[in-house]
């Protein structure tokens, strides 16, 4: 293999794996501002909250997530008025 076709696919390699998430341990945690991820102590809000409604709060879970600036699912729904420490949005792509 010449040193161009192995450059190409170490790019592509380090281009798929930034792009597909991996699978991480969190724990989920709920309050009446909405449902959380938290790992390594920090927790990021889930957009689509309705895959995790068959798990209980504190329950450590394995999901595939990304981070996300849009959760239209936000929209019109009311919360209470509590600050809840976050460190962005997130939307699941899969719990295991």
């Amino acid at each position: 293999m010449n040193f161009l076709s192995a450059s190409v696919l170490l790019i592509l390699n380090i281009a798929c794996t930034a792009i597909l998430p991996t699978a991480e341990k969190a724990t989920v945690i709920r309050d009446c501002t909405g449902t959380y991820l938290r790992m390594d102590k920090k927790d990021f809000k889930v957009c689509n909250n309705a895959v995790l409604k068959n798990y209980k709060e504190g329950v450590e879970v394995t999901v595939k997530f990304a981070k996300t600036d849009s959760c239209p699912e936000f929209n019109d729904k009311a919360v209470c008025m509590m600050y809840h420490e976050n460190e962005g949005t997130v939307r699941i792509s899969e719990v295991k």
